[in-house]
């Protein structure tokens, strides 16, 4: 495991709540997988809520992804998302190392007319209370991510980025971490982090699967 990759284990270590901003859904997926892979234990499990698809689709493709053993995809649809988190929370304690919600941006993208934005961010809130319920038994890790999206201003019709449940998201992570990719490596910026002196590095990291 190279130095980065290294810092980016202890970083993931001390956080509850870890929030992975997106521009890409591949590199996203591939990310993820990572870093399932370097958290794998055999007495313990990964669970991952796929509420885009775009992991379930990414290990059809990749049939020899070595996390696969003990990882639970859940795929996740408006309609389930309830009886989902109420199957989580009866898991035994102890047995949950990482939960992945992925994403939020696709979670927000199920409110209709019935259903404001403030409301929302309750529901988002309490899935992530009774999550962190799972994970305050394990010591383990909740990571939720989120697409960047561009959006105009209304004053001087500039253009800015943001991401779906920032300021929750913001309030209630340990650790945010800004993924941007190239063909070479992921890039990795540390927002807020649990560590205040790793704050704001960037990680350049390899993109092939890490050892453990």
């Amino acid at each position: 495991m190279n130095r980065d990759w290294a810092i980016l284990k202890k970083l993931l270590i001390e956080s509850n709540i870890v929030t992975l901003i997106c521009d890409n859904q591949l590199s996203k997926v591939q990310f993820l997988s990572n870093i399932l892979m370097f958290r794998r234990s055999q007495n313990r499990i990964s669970i991952y809520l796929d509420i885009d698809t775009n992991f379930t689709i990414f290990l059809e493709d990749n049939h020899d992804s070595p996390n696969i053993n003990n990882l639970f995809i859940f795929r996740v649809k408006e309609k389930n998302l309830n009886d989902v988190v109420a199957d989580i929370s009866s898991i035994g304690s102890s047995s949950v190392d990482t939960i992945v919600f992925d994403s939020v941006s696709m979670f927000y993208s199920f409110k209709n007319d019935n259903i404001t934005s403030s409301n929302q961010n309750r529901r988002l809130g309490v899935y992530l209370s009774l999550l962190q319920v799972v994970m305050a038994r394990s010591n383990g890790v909740i990571i939720l991510t989120s697409m960047t999206r561009a959006r105009k201003r209304q004053d001087d019709d500039s253009w800015y980025f943001s991401y779906a449940g920032g300021r929750l998201l913001r309030k209630r992570s340990d650790l945010i971490l800004e993924l941007k990719s190239n063909e070479q490596q992921f890039e990795v910026s540390v927002l807020k982090s649990p560590d205040e002196a790793r704050l704001g590095i960037k990680l350049n990291l390899n993109r092939k699967n890490v050892e453990t």
